[in-house]
Protein backbone atom coordinates (compact mmCIF):
# COMPACT_ATOMS: atom_id res chain seq x y z
CA UNK A 1 0.00 0.00 0.00
CA UNK A 2 3.09 2.44 0.25
CA UNK A 3 3.87 2.42 -3.15
CA UNK A 4 0.42 3.02 -4.16
CA UNK A 5 0.71 6.36 -1.46
CA UNK A 6 3.71 7.53 -2.95
CA UNK A 7 2.30 7.06 -6.27
CA UNK A 8 -0.49 9.42 -6.02
CA UNK A 9 1.12 12.03 -4.21
CA UNK A 10 3.94 12.08 -7.23
CA UNK A 11 0.87 12.10 -9.46
CA UNK A 12 -0.37 14.80 -7.40
CA UNK A 13 2.57 17.13 -8.32
CA UNK A 14 2.63 16.75 -12.23
CA UNK A 15 1.52 19.02 -14.83
CA UNK A 16 1.41 16.37 -17.67
CA UNK A 17 -1.80 15.54 -19.61
CA UNK A 18 -4.35 13.32 -16.77
CA UNK A 19 -8.03 14.40 -18.28
CA UNK A 20 -9.62 14.83 -21.56
CA UNK A 21 -13.28 16.02 -22.26
CA UNK A 22 -14.61 16.70 -25.34
CA UNK A 23 -17.33 19.66 -25.24
CA UNK A 24 -19.18 18.65 -27.99
CA UNK A 25 -22.15 18.81 -26.42
CA UNK A 26 -22.36 21.61 -24.96
CA UNK A 27 -24.19 24.60 -26.47
CA UNK A 28 -22.10 27.75 -25.07
CA UNK A 29 -24.33 29.96 -26.36
CA UNK A 30 -27.35 28.75 -24.26
CA UNK A 31 -25.96 28.89 -20.95
CA UNK A 32 -25.07 31.61 -18.44
CA UNK A 33 -22.74 30.86 -15.51
CA UNK A 34 -23.96 32.65 -12.13
CA UNK A 35 -24.74 31.28 -8.72
CA UNK A 36 -28.06 29.90 -9.29
CA UNK A 37 -27.32 27.80 -12.35
CA UNK A 38 -24.13 26.79 -10.79
CA UNK A 39 -26.06 25.26 -7.80
CA UNK A 40 -28.57 23.69 -9.76
CA UNK A 41 -25.57 22.03 -11.82
CA UNK A 42 -24.34 21.07 -8.56
CA UNK A 43 -27.49 19.59 -7.16
CA UNK A 44 -27.35 17.14 -10.47
CA UNK A 45 -23.92 16.14 -10.18
CA UNK A 46 -22.73 17.38 -13.48
CA UNK A 47 -24.34 19.29 -16.33
CA UNK A 48 -23.06 21.29 -19.26
CA UNK A 49 -22.83 24.51 -16.84
CA UNK A 50 -20.60 23.00 -14.21
CA UNK A 51 -18.30 22.06 -17.01
CA UNK A 52 -18.55 25.71 -18.50
CA UNK A 53 -17.35 26.72 -14.69
CA UNK A 54 -14.18 24.80 -15.21
CA UNK A 55 -13.38 26.55 -18.70
CA UNK A 56 -10.99 29.67 -17.96
CA UNK A 57 -13.04 32.83 -19.18
CA UNK A 58 -10.74 33.24 -22.20
CA UNK A 59 -11.16 29.16 -23.32
CA UNK A 60 -15.08 29.57 -24.11
CA UNK A 61 -14.44 28.38 -27.86
CA UNK A 62 -12.22 25.13 -26.99
CA UNK A 63 -13.19 21.88 -27.87
CA UNK A 64 -12.34 19.91 -25.19
CA UNK A 65 -11.52 20.48 -21.07
CA UNK A 66 -8.03 19.31 -20.73
CA UNK A 67 -6.46 19.00 -17.15
CA UNK A 68 -3.37 18.38 -15.72
CA UNK A 69 -2.40 15.98 -12.59
CA UNK A 70 -1.52 19.35 -10.46
CA UNK A 71 -5.61 20.64 -11.19
CA UNK A 72 -7.20 17.00 -10.96
CA UNK A 73 -5.88 16.22 -7.92
CA UNK A 74 -6.26 20.28 -6.61
CA UNK A 75 -10.43 19.57 -7.36
CA UNK A 76 -9.84 15.94 -5.47
CA UNK A 77 -8.64 17.97 -2.69
CA UNK A 78 -11.68 20.33 -2.61
CA UNK A 79 -14.16 18.19 -3.03
CA UNK A 80 -13.03 15.89 -0.17
CA UNK A 81 -12.78 18.78 2.12
CA UNK A 82 -16.01 19.61 1.15
CA UNK A 83 -17.56 16.07 1.35
CA UNK A 84 -15.70 16.26 5.11
CA UNK A 85 -18.01 19.19 5.95
CA UNK A 86 -20.71 17.49 5.16
CA UNK A 87 -19.98 14.87 7.67
CA UNK A 88 -17.99 12.27 5.77
CA UNK A 89 -15.21 10.54 7.37
CA UNK A 90 -12.83 8.00 7.67
CA UNK A 91 -14.65 4.35 7.22
CA UNK A 92 -18.13 5.89 6.88
CA UNK A 93 -19.81 4.35 3.89
CA UNK A 94 -20.66 6.63 0.54
CA UNK A 95 -22.53 5.93 -1.87
CA UNK A 96 -22.62 7.72 -5.28
CA UNK A 97 -25.87 7.06 -7.52
CA UNK A 98 -25.26 7.87 -11.04
CA UNK A 99 -23.78 7.26 -14.29
CA UNK A 100 -20.29 8.49 -15.40
CA UNK A 101 -19.63 11.84 -15.58
CA UNK A 102 -16.73 14.15 -14.62
CA UNK A 103 -18.16 15.20 -11.46
CA UNK A 104 -18.92 11.31 -10.27
CA UNK A 105 -15.06 10.29 -10.95
CA UNK A 106 -13.83 13.19 -9.08
CA UNK A 107 -16.37 12.75 -6.07
CA UNK A 108 -15.15 8.62 -6.41
CA UNK A 109 -11.53 9.52 -5.82
CA UNK A 110 -12.14 12.62 -3.02
CA UNK A 111 -14.47 10.18 -1.18
CA UNK A 112 -11.71 7.45 -1.24
CA UNK A 113 -8.90 10.05 -0.52
CA UNK A 114 -10.85 10.65 3.00
CA UNK A 115 -10.51 7.00 3.59
CA UNK A 116 -14.28 5.92 3.49
CA UNK A 117 -16.15 2.95 2.22
CA UNK A 118 -17.50 3.94 -1.80
CA UNK A 119 -19.87 2.44 -3.79
CA UNK A 120 -21.29 3.42 -7.12
CA UNK A 121 -24.86 2.29 -7.54
CA UNK A 122 -26.72 2.02 -10.90
CA UNK A 123 -29.01 4.81 -11.16
CA UNK A 124 -31.68 2.22 -13.34
CA UNK A 125 -32.29 0.66 -10.17
CA UNK A 126 -35.76 1.49 -9.00
CA UNK A 127 -35.50 3.57 -6.26
CA UNK A 128 -36.63 0.77 -3.08
CA UNK A 129 -34.12 -1.42 -4.03
CA UNK A 130 -31.36 0.99 -4.04
CA UNK A 131 -32.69 1.97 -0.68
CA UNK A 132 -32.32 -1.60 0.24
CA UNK A 133 -28.89 -1.85 -0.92
CA UNK A 134 -27.65 1.42 1.42
CA UNK A 135 -29.38 -0.06 4.46
CA UNK A 136 -27.65 -3.63 4.08
CA UNK A 137 -24.33 -2.11 3.11
CA UNK A 138 -24.78 0.42 5.93
CA UNK A 139 -23.95 3.34 3.81
CA UNK A 140 -24.07 6.35 5.66
CA UNK A 141 -24.29 9.17 2.69
CA UNK A 142 -25.58 8.79 -0.54
CA UNK A 143 -25.16 11.38 -3.35
CA UNK A 144 -27.41 11.56 -6.21
CA UNK A 145 -29.56 13.90 -8.59
CA UNK A 146 -32.64 13.54 -6.15
CA UNK A 147 -33.09 12.21 -2.35
CA UNK A 148 -34.93 8.78 -2.29
CA UNK A 149 -38.05 8.29 -0.96
CA UNK A 150 -38.67 6.67 2.37
CA UNK A 151 -39.85 2.77 2.11
CA UNK A 152 -42.21 1.31 4.58
CA UNK A 153 -40.00 -1.61 4.69
CA UNK A 154 -36.95 0.23 5.36
CA UNK A 155 -38.58 2.87 7.81
CA UNK A 156 -37.59 1.81 10.96
CA UNK A 157 -33.86 1.28 10.37
CA UNK A 158 -31.27 3.84 10.22
CA UNK A 159 -31.53 6.37 6.77
CA UNK A 160 -28.48 7.31 5.03
CA UNK A 161 -27.94 10.84 4.71
CA UNK A 162 -28.82 12.59 1.45
CA UNK A 163 -26.24 15.05 0.25
CA UNK A 164 -26.59 18.20 -1.50
CA UNK A 165 -24.46 19.10 -3.98
CA UNK A 166 -24.88 22.49 -3.42
CA UNK A 167 -21.35 22.79 -1.90
CA UNK A 168 -19.60 21.52 -4.99
CA UNK A 169 -20.13 24.65 -7.28
CA UNK A 170 -18.56 26.34 -4.30
CA UNK A 171 -15.38 24.39 -4.12
CA UNK A 172 -15.52 24.42 -7.84
CA UNK A 173 -15.46 28.26 -8.11
CA UNK A 174 -12.73 28.79 -5.35
CA UNK A 175 -10.22 26.69 -7.51
CA UNK A 176 -11.51 28.96 -10.17
CA UNK A 177 -10.89 31.99 -8.39
CA UNK A 178 -6.97 30.89 -7.69
CA UNK A 179 -6.97 30.08 -11.57
CA UNK A 180 -7.19 26.13 -10.81
CA UNK A 181 -3.24 26.22 -11.61
CA UNK A 182 -1.96 26.18 -8.37
CA UNK A 183 -1.93 24.01 -4.87
CA UNK A 184 -5.16 23.72 -3.11
CA UNK A 185 -4.25 23.75 0.66
CA UNK A 186 -6.18 20.82 1.62
CA UNK A 187 -7.73 20.84 5.33
CA UNK A 188 -8.49 17.37 5.65
CA UNK A 189 -5.52 14.58 6.20
CA UNK A 190 -5.43 12.58 2.82
CA UNK A 191 -6.31 8.51 4.28
CA UNK A 192 -6.21 6.13 1.25
CA UNK A 193 -4.67 3.41 2.83
CA UNK A 194 -7.98 3.59 4.77
CA UNK A 195 -10.36 3.58 2.30
CA UNK A 196 -12.11 0.63 0.58
CA UNK A 197 -14.70 -0.06 -2.58
CA UNK A 198 -17.64 -1.43 -2.18
CA UNK A 199 -18.77 -2.87 -6.05
CA UNK A 200 -21.97 -4.76 -6.22
CA UNK A 201 -22.23 -8.24 -8.02
CA UNK A 202 -24.68 -10.81 -8.59
CA UNK A 203 -26.30 -12.80 -5.56
CA UNK A 204 -27.41 -16.61 -5.08
CA UNK A 205 -30.51 -15.78 -3.18
CA UNK A 206 -31.40 -12.51 -5.98
CA UNK A 207 -30.41 -9.86 -3.95
CA UNK A 208 -26.44 -8.27 -4.98
CA UNK A 209 -23.71 -8.60 -3.33
CA UNK A 210 -20.80 -6.10 -2.01
CA UNK A 211 -17.64 -7.12 -2.88
CA UNK A 212 -14.37 -5.15 -0.96
CA UNK A 213 -11.06 -4.43 -2.09
CA UNK A 214 -8.75 -1.87 -0.69
CA UNK A 215 -6.76 0.39 -3.11
CA UNK A 216 -3.65 -2.01 -3.58
CA UNK A 217 -5.60 -4.72 -4.76
CA UNK A 218 -7.03 -2.54 -7.90
CA UNK A 219 -3.65 -0.93 -8.32
CA UNK A 220 -2.01 -4.43 -8.31
CA UNK A 221 -4.57 -5.66 -10.68
CA UNK A 222 -4.13 -2.62 -13.00
CA UNK A 223 -0.66 -3.07 -13.46
CA UNK A 224 -0.94 -6.48 -14.89
CA UNK A 225 -3.26 -5.46 -17.17
CA UNK A 226 -1.25 -2.29 -18.13
CA UNK A 227 1.92 -4.34 -18.65
CA UNK A 228 0.63 -6.72 -21.12
CA UNK A 229 -1.29 -3.90 -22.94
CA UNK A 230 1.58 -2.01 -23.35
CA UNK A 231 -0.50 1.17 -21.18
CA UNK A 232 1.98 3.97 -20.48
CA UNK A 233 2.10 7.55 -19.72
CA UNK A 234 2.06 8.49 -22.99
CA UNK A 235 -1.09 6.27 -23.75
CA UNK A 236 -4.77 7.28 -23.28
CA UNK A 237 -7.74 5.20 -21.96
CA UNK A 238 -11.57 5.57 -23.18
CA UNK A 239 -13.63 5.64 -19.83
CA UNK A 240 -16.02 3.44 -21.70
CA UNK A 241 -18.12 1.28 -18.86
CA UNK A 242 -20.02 2.16 -16.03
CA UNK A 243 -17.91 2.95 -12.31
CA UNK A 244 -20.65 0.84 -10.68
CA UNK A 245 -19.07 -2.10 -12.39
CA UNK A 246 -15.68 -3.33 -11.39
CA UNK A 247 -14.51 -3.02 -15.49
CA UNK A 248 -15.19 0.69 -15.14
CA UNK A 249 -13.24 0.86 -12.19
CA UNK A 250 -10.57 -1.30 -13.40
CA UNK A 251 -10.50 1.86 -16.39
CA UNK A 252 -9.64 3.98 -13.97
CA UNK A 253 -7.21 2.87 -12.07
CA UNK A 254 -5.17 1.51 -14.81
CA UNK A 255 -5.01 5.32 -15.65
CA UNK A 256 -4.02 6.51 -12.58
CA UNK A 257 -1.22 3.57 -11.98
CA UNK A 258 -0.18 4.26 -15.18
CA UNK A 259 -0.23 8.14 -15.03
CA UNK A 260 -1.74 8.25 -18.35
CA UNK A 261 -4.90 10.35 -19.74
CA UNK A 262 -8.31 9.73 -19.22
CA UNK A 263 -10.56 10.64 -21.92
CA UNK A 264 -14.59 10.87 -21.44
CA UNK A 265 -16.78 10.49 -24.59
CA UNK A 266 -18.72 13.18 -26.94
CA UNK A 267 -22.09 13.11 -27.99
CA UNK A 268 -20.26 10.37 -30.85
CA UNK A 269 -19.13 7.65 -28.72
CA UNK A 270 -17.67 5.67 -31.26
CA UNK A 271 -15.82 8.86 -32.98
CA UNK A 272 -14.17 9.02 -29.11
CA UNK A 273 -12.84 5.52 -29.15
CA UNK A 274 -10.50 6.57 -31.96
CA UNK A 275 -9.37 9.12 -30.30
CA UNK A 276 -8.04 6.81 -27.52
CA UNK A 277 -5.11 4.38 -27.66
CA UNK A 278 -7.12 1.74 -25.60
CA UNK A 279 -10.52 1.07 -25.08
CA UNK A 280 -12.69 -1.51 -23.01
CA UNK A 281 -15.79 -2.71 -24.98
CA UNK A 282 -18.52 -5.42 -24.67
CA UNK A 283 -18.74 -7.39 -27.95
CA UNK A 284 -21.95 -6.11 -28.73
CA UNK A 285 -20.22 -2.06 -28.69
CA UNK A 286 -17.32 -3.66 -31.17
CA UNK A 287 -20.06 -4.76 -33.36
CA UNK A 288 -21.44 -1.67 -33.27
CA UNK A 289 -18.43 0.14 -33.83
CA UNK A 290 -17.80 -2.06 -37.25
CA UNK A 291 -20.50 -1.15 -38.33
CA UNK A 292 -19.81 2.33 -37.86
CA UNK A 293 -16.77 2.13 -39.47
CA UNK A 294 -18.09 1.02 -42.11
CA UNK A 295 -20.95 2.82 -43.08
CA UNK A 296 -18.16 5.84 -42.41
CA UNK A 297 -15.66 4.00 -45.12
CA UNK A 298 -18.43 4.80 -47.77
CA UNK A 299 -18.74 8.29 -47.33
CA UNK A 300 -14.65 9.43 -46.70
CA UNK A 301 -12.42 6.06 -46.15
CA UNK A 302 -9.36 8.34 -45.41
CA UNK A 303 -11.41 9.40 -42.27
CA UNK A 304 -11.86 5.81 -41.17
CA UNK A 305 -8.22 5.00 -41.25
CA UNK A 306 -7.56 8.42 -39.46
CA UNK A 307 -10.03 7.40 -36.51
CA UNK A 308 -8.15 4.14 -36.54
CA UNK A 309 -4.96 5.60 -36.26
CA UNK A 310 -4.40 6.47 -32.37
CA UNK A 311 -5.86 2.77 -31.50
CA UNK A 312 -3.79 0.63 -30.46
CA UNK A 313 -5.47 -2.24 -28.06
CA UNK A 314 -9.36 -2.88 -27.62
CA UNK A 315 -9.91 -5.20 -24.63
CA UNK A 316 -12.77 -6.62 -24.74
CA UNK A 317 -15.36 -8.71 -21.93
CA UNK A 318 -18.35 -9.18 -20.15
CA UNK A 319 -19.56 -11.43 -22.98
CA UNK A 320 -18.83 -15.03 -25.29
CA UNK A 321 -17.05 -13.16 -27.77
CA UNK A 322 -17.63 -14.29 -31.13
CA UNK A 323 -14.02 -15.07 -32.70
CA UNK A 324 -15.65 -14.10 -36.03
CA UNK A 325 -16.20 -10.54 -34.45
CA UNK A 326 -12.33 -10.62 -33.87
CA UNK A 327 -11.53 -11.61 -37.41
CA UNK A 328 -13.65 -9.08 -38.60
CA UNK A 329 -11.94 -6.55 -36.37
CA UNK A 330 -8.98 -7.74 -37.20
CA UNK A 331 -9.83 -6.93 -41.11
CA UNK A 332 -10.69 -3.26 -40.02
CA UNK A 333 -7.17 -3.22 -38.83
CA UNK A 334 -8.07 -3.10 -34.56
CA UNK A 335 -5.83 -5.47 -32.34
CA UNK A 336 -8.68 -6.64 -30.25
CA UNK A 337 -8.05 -8.88 -26.62
CA UNK A 338 -10.45 -11.23 -24.86
CA UNK A 339 -9.87 -10.79 -21.33
CA UNK A 340 -11.53 -12.98 -18.51
CA UNK A 341 -12.40 -11.75 -14.83
CA UNK A 342 -14.42 -10.85 -12.13
CA UNK A 343 -15.50 -8.59 -9.54
CA UNK A 344 -13.69 -10.52 -7.01
CA UNK A 345 -10.36 -10.25 -8.50
CA UNK A 346 -10.78 -6.42 -9.34
CA UNK A 347 -11.60 -7.37 -12.94
CA UNK A 348 -9.01 -8.63 -15.49
CA UNK A 349 -7.22 -11.94 -14.81
CA UNK A 350 -6.17 -13.51 -18.06
CA UNK A 351 -6.17 -11.72 -21.48
CA UNK A 352 -5.69 -13.26 -25.10
CA UNK A 353 -4.80 -11.58 -28.04
CA UNK A 354 -7.08 -12.24 -30.78
CA UNK A 355 -4.41 -12.28 -33.71
CA UNK A 356 -4.59 -15.46 -35.86
CA UNK A 357 -1.21 -15.50 -36.99
CA UNK A 358 0.63 -14.37 -33.17
CA UNK A 359 -1.96 -15.12 -31.11
CA UNK A 360 -0.61 -14.16 -27.44
CA UNK A 361 -2.15 -15.70 -23.71
CA UNK A 362 -0.92 -14.50 -20.72
CA UNK A 363 -2.37 -15.41 -16.74
CA UNK A 364 -1.67 -11.39 -15.86
CA UNK A 365 1.30 -10.91 -13.55
CA UNK A 366 0.92 -11.67 -9.48
CA UNK A 367 -2.30 -13.85 -10.89
CA UNK A 368 -2.29 -17.79 -9.82
CA UNK A 369 -5.56 -19.86 -11.46
CA UNK A 370 -6.05 -23.83 -11.23
CA UNK A 371 -8.80 -26.34 -12.43
CA UNK A 372 -10.46 -28.63 -9.69
CA UNK A 373 -13.08 -30.74 -11.19
CA UNK A 374 -13.75 -28.29 -14.02
CA UNK A 375 -13.99 -25.22 -11.57
CA UNK A 376 -11.82 -22.23 -12.14
CA UNK A 377 -9.97 -21.75 -8.71
CA UNK A 378 -7.94 -18.34 -8.11
CA UNK A 379 -5.91 -15.91 -5.95
CA UNK A 380 -3.34 -13.43 -6.22
CA UNK A 381 -3.03 -10.27 -7.00
CA UNK A 382 -6.67 -7.97 -7.07
CA UNK A 383 -8.17 -10.39 -4.69
CA UNK A 384 -11.09 -9.12 -2.92
CA UNK A 385 -10.98 -9.10 1.16
CA UNK A 386 -14.24 -10.42 1.17
CA UNK A 387 -18.19 -9.42 0.95
CA UNK A 388 -19.36 -7.27 2.99
CA UNK A 389 -22.52 -8.72 5.17
CA UNK A 390 -23.96 -7.51 8.17
CA UNK A 391 -21.66 -4.53 8.82
CA UNK A 392 -18.48 -6.99 8.26
CA UNK A 393 -16.21 -8.15 5.78
CA UNK A 394 -16.84 -12.29 4.99
CA UNK A 395 -13.25 -14.04 3.85
CA UNK A 396 -14.76 -15.34 0.39
CA UNK A 397 -11.67 -18.15 -0.05
CA UNK A 398 -12.30 -21.51 0.67
CA UNK A 399 -10.23 -23.76 3.16
CA UNK A 400 -7.22 -24.04 0.72
CA UNK A 401 -6.66 -20.39 0.25
CA UNK A 402 -8.65 -20.90 -3.06
CA UNK A 403 -11.38 -17.98 -4.59
CA UNK A 404 -13.99 -20.68 -6.15
CA UNK A 405 -15.46 -18.72 -9.28
CA UNK A 406 -18.22 -21.34 -10.16
CA UNK A 407 -17.12 -20.77 -13.86
CA UNK A 408 -16.02 -23.84 -15.87
CA UNK A 409 -12.66 -24.31 -17.47
CA UNK A 410 -10.40 -25.94 -19.39
CA UNK A 411 -6.29 -25.02 -18.72
CA UNK A 412 -3.57 -26.06 -21.43
CA UNK A 413 -0.89 -25.54 -22.18
CA UNK A 414 -1.13 -21.89 -20.46
CA UNK A 415 -4.21 -21.40 -22.03
CA UNK A 416 -7.47 -20.63 -20.79
CA UNK A 417 -10.81 -21.99 -22.31
CA UNK A 418 -13.64 -20.79 -20.06
CA UNK A 419 -16.51 -22.88 -20.84
CA UNK A 420 -19.67 -21.02 -18.65
CA UNK A 421 -21.35 -20.85 -15.22
CA UNK A 422 -21.56 -23.96 -13.23
CA UNK A 423 -24.83 -22.35 -11.85
CA UNK A 424 -26.48 -22.10 -15.36
CA UNK A 425 -26.10 -25.23 -16.62
CA UNK A 426 -28.82 -27.88 -16.64
CA UNK A 427 -30.02 -31.11 -17.30
CA UNK A 428 -32.69 -32.02 -19.81
CA UNK A 429 -32.99 -35.75 -20.89
CA UNK A 430 -30.23 -36.66 -18.71
CA UNK A 431 -27.77 -34.61 -21.18
CA UNK A 432 -26.08 -31.71 -19.12
CA UNK A 433 -26.63 -28.10 -21.23
CA UNK A 434 -24.38 -25.55 -21.04
CA UNK A 435 -26.48 -22.41 -21.83
CA UNK A 436 -23.34 -20.38 -23.18
CA UNK A 437 -22.01 -22.86 -25.74
CA UNK A 438 -25.43 -23.02 -27.66
CA UNK A 439 -25.32 -18.58 -26.86
CA UNK A 440 -21.99 -18.58 -28.73
CA UNK A 441 -23.66 -20.75 -31.86
CA UNK A 442 -26.26 -18.22 -31.96
CA UNK A 443 -24.60 -15.25 -31.91
CA UNK A 444 -22.76 -16.56 -34.96
CA UNK A 445 -25.92 -15.97 -37.07
CA UNK A 446 -25.72 -12.78 -38.82
CA UNK A 447 -28.64 -11.27 -37.81
CA UNK A 448 -28.57 -11.86 -33.70
CA UNK A 449 -26.88 -9.25 -31.94
CA UNK A 450 -27.67 -11.11 -28.26
CA UNK A 451 -28.84 -14.30 -27.32
CA UNK A 452 -29.72 -15.35 -23.55
CA UNK A 453 -30.46 -19.42 -23.25
CA UNK A 454 -32.44 -20.28 -20.23
CA UNK A 455 -34.25 -23.57 -18.98
CA UNK A 456 -37.72 -23.95 -19.85
CA UNK A 457 -39.53 -26.50 -17.14
CA UNK A 458 -40.63 -29.70 -19.26
CA UNK A 459 -42.50 -32.40 -18.01
CA UNK A 460 -40.61 -35.36 -19.85
CA UNK A 461 -36.97 -33.70 -19.81
CA UNK A 462 -37.06 -32.12 -16.99
CA UNK A 463 -36.15 -29.22 -18.42
CA UNK A 464 -35.77 -28.00 -22.43
CA UNK A 465 -33.40 -25.16 -23.93
CA UNK A 466 -35.64 -21.93 -24.99
CA UNK A 467 -33.54 -18.46 -26.32
CA UNK A 468 -34.63 -14.85 -26.04
CA UNK A 469 -32.52 -12.74 -28.72
CA UNK A 470 -32.02 -9.36 -29.99
CA UNK A 471 -32.41 -9.54 -33.60
CA UNK A 472 -30.65 -6.36 -35.35
CA UNK A 473 -34.22 -6.00 -37.00
CA UNK A 474 -37.81 -5.77 -35.45
CA UNK A 475 -38.03 -9.26 -33.64
CA UNK A 476 -40.25 -11.53 -36.06
CA UNK A 477 -41.73 -15.60 -36.49
CA UNK A 478 -39.66 -15.32 -40.14
CA UNK A 479 -36.58 -14.26 -38.67
CA UNK A 480 -36.75 -17.12 -35.64
CA UNK A 481 -37.45 -19.30 -38.78
CA UNK A 482 -34.22 -18.64 -40.22
CA UNK A 483 -32.41 -19.38 -37.20
CA UNK A 484 -34.47 -22.73 -36.59
CA UNK A 485 -33.45 -23.93 -40.18
CA UNK A 486 -29.62 -22.36 -40.14
CA UNK A 487 -29.17 -23.89 -36.38
CA UNK A 488 -30.02 -27.36 -37.80
CA UNK A 489 -26.03 -28.80 -38.19
CA UNK A 490 -24.68 -26.33 -35.92
CA UNK A 491 -25.90 -28.00 -32.62
CA UNK A 492 -27.24 -31.44 -31.29
CA UNK A 493 -31.09 -31.69 -31.75
CA UNK A 494 -30.93 -31.78 -28.06
CA UNK A 495 -29.37 -28.34 -27.38
CA UNK A 496 -31.33 -26.61 -30.15
CA UNK A 497 -34.00 -24.36 -28.59
CA UNK A 498 -37.34 -25.18 -28.24
CA UNK A 499 -38.75 -21.59 -28.69
CA UNK A 500 -37.43 -18.06 -28.86
CA UNK A 501 -38.53 -14.94 -27.40
CA UNK A 502 -37.50 -10.82 -27.58
CA UNK A 503 -34.81 -10.32 -25.04
CA UNK A 504 -36.03 -7.37 -23.13
CA UNK A 505 -33.49 -4.46 -23.44
CA UNK A 506 -33.23 -3.03 -20.05
CA UNK A 507 -32.07 -6.97 -19.01
CA UNK A 508 -29.34 -7.21 -22.28
CA UNK A 509 -27.91 -4.41 -24.10
CA UNK A 510 -27.98 -2.10 -21.47
CA UNK A 511 -25.94 -4.36 -18.72
CA UNK A 512 -22.42 -5.60 -18.65
CA UNK A 513 -23.56 -9.09 -18.07
CA UNK A 514 -26.67 -10.78 -18.64
CA UNK A 515 -29.06 -10.55 -15.94
CA UNK A 516 -30.25 -13.98 -15.76
CA UNK A 517 -32.67 -14.08 -12.74
CA UNK A 518 -35.29 -11.63 -14.20
CA UNK A 519 -35.13 -13.20 -17.62
CA UNK A 520 -35.67 -16.54 -16.41
CA UNK A 521 -38.39 -14.80 -14.01
CA UNK A 522 -39.91 -13.03 -16.89
CA UNK A 523 -39.69 -16.68 -18.96
CA UNK A 524 -41.17 -18.48 -15.98
CA UNK A 525 -44.26 -15.45 -16.13
CA UNK A 526 -44.96 -16.79 -19.82
CA UNK A 527 -44.89 -20.28 -18.63
CA UNK A 528 -47.83 -19.94 -16.46
CA UNK A 529 -49.45 -17.78 -19.24
CA UNK A 530 -49.17 -20.71 -21.68
CA UNK A 531 -50.89 -23.06 -19.09
CA UNK A 532 -53.44 -20.80 -18.95
CA UNK A 533 -54.32 -20.44 -21.95
CA UNK A 534 -54.51 -24.17 -22.90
Amino acid sequence: MGDVILSLAELAQQKRGAIYYPLDNIRFGEASVNKASLDKASQELDSDLLLLSLLPKAATGTTALEWNWQQVFALIDCLADELAAQGVSCQQGLALIGKNSLSQLLLYLAGLSLGARLMVINPQFPAEKTARILSQNQLDFYCSAMPLPVFEAQADKAQSRYLSNQGLASAVSEIISAEYDKNYQRVTPRLWQQALTMTLTSGSGGEPKAVVHDLAAHWQNALGVNEFLAFDSSKSWLLSLPLYHVSGQGIVWRWLSAAAELHFSGIDFYRSIGRATHVSLVPTQLQRYLAYLEQASKIQKSAVEHQLAATEAVLLGGAPIDPTLCTQAQAAGLSTFSGYGMTEMASTVFVCQNDRKQPQVRLLRGRELCIREQEIWLRGAGLAQGYWRDGKIVPLLNPEGWYQTKDRGQWHNGNLTVLGRLDNQFISGGENIQPEEIERVLQQYSEIEQAVVLPWVDAEFGYRPVAMVKFKQPFSAQLVGKVRLWLQDKLERFKQPIAYYPLPLEAGLQQMKVARRSLLQALQQLQHQAKDNQ
